[in-house]
């Protein structure tokens, strides 16, 4: 009998360090009073290699967060969010499967927050999979329809197909100022970036800011890409001569979802607009508010004088 209850003992030591750690185990962890962050990152056809490193530091630079990345979410589970505020998705590839994908809108149903960043959209709505600057995998994966409720709006070849014209300097309006993430902000702020148009918009997106996608910012014939199956899909990268949504949210569950269709690389995220509403938008997507912001834009890329 002693021999027998020997080895389950044995059995239940091998078995206990491979039990997920309780939140309450993992919070000592984080900087007490700060806002926990996860980025989810790996994959992108923009250089997440750089800039997933800007996002993370421009979060530091606040000194409202603090912040781990992932940068292989398909291994995600329920226990790896738990102890997370919000979700920031620097992340365009794959689908991570079952688990990790319902592990994710388990966390923002729940009452907890997402962030998407620039073609965070194009991932999971059914196009071909990118890989590093732009090449096409030749992976068609079938969408992943409730990404779409969280995210807001997705990239799609349907009519009226998604694109953008050439990168370019543009205007962002804000369109509603009462938002705790803009309210405060001057009306407008510069970006140059890619302006994205004909995103496929869920229902009950609020729209934050829009920019103006002028008709005469067409590209240039050779750049258009040619629809190949399998390759590229039927986009639409002429202007529309509309103002197109730029920021904004999505209640999901009780959740808060911010997405900015800015943010194409570094020098895009070092911008004073980009900068200010992402840092907003995150604390907003994390608890409902934005506590004492910045009365105005500023770049993130450097803490305030005297903070650290």
């Amino acid at each position: 009998m002693k021999r027998v209850t020997f080895f389950a003992a044995l059995a239940l030591l091998a078995i206990v360090p491979m039990m997920p750690q309780s939140v309450a185990d993992r919070l000592p962890l984080f900087q007490k009073g700060k806002i926990r962050v996860l980025i989810l990152s790996g994959q992108n056809n923009h250089d997440w290699r750089t800039t997933t490193p800007c996002l993370r530091q421009l979060l530091l630079n606040s000194g409202r967060f603090d912040v781990r990345v992932n940068e292989e979410p398909t291994g995600m589970t329920a226990a790896t969010l738990a102890v997370y505020d919000v979700v920031v998705l620097d992340y365009n590839g794959p689908r991570w499967g079952p688990t990790a994908e319902a592990a994710l809108a388990d966390f923002v149903r729940s009452g907890k927050g997402l962030v998407g960043v620039h073609g965070a959209n194009w991932a999971f709505s059914g196009l071909v999979v990118l890989g590093d600057h732009h090449v096409p995998t030749g992976v068609m994966e079938p969408p992943w329809p409730e990404y779409k409720e969280m995210i807001g709006g997705v990239w799609s070849d349907q009519p009226p197909a998604s694109g953008h014209a050439p990168r370019h300097n543009f205007l962002v309006r804000i369109t509603d100022p009462n938002h705790p993430v803009t309210r405060g902000l001057p009306d407008s702020f510069e970006a140059d970036d890619e302006l994205y148009h004909n995103m496929h918009i869920a229902e009950g997106l609020h729209v934050l800011a829009t920019a103006y996608d002028d008709p005469a910012n067409k590209p240039a014939p050779s750049k258009t890409p040619a629809v190949q199956p399998g390759k590229w899909p039927k986009l639409d990268m002429n202007p529309t001569g509309k103002d197109e949504p730029m920021l904004w949210t999505v209640h999901y569950g009780r959740g808060r979802t911010f997405y900015t269709a800015l943010g194409h690389d570094v020098k895009a995220q070092e911008l004073p607009g980009f900068s200010t509403t992402f840092i907003r938008g995150v604390e907003w997507a994390a608890t409902g508010t934005v506590k004492e912001p910045e009365p105005q834009f500023r770049s993130w890329a450097e803490p305030l004088p005297g903070s650290q």
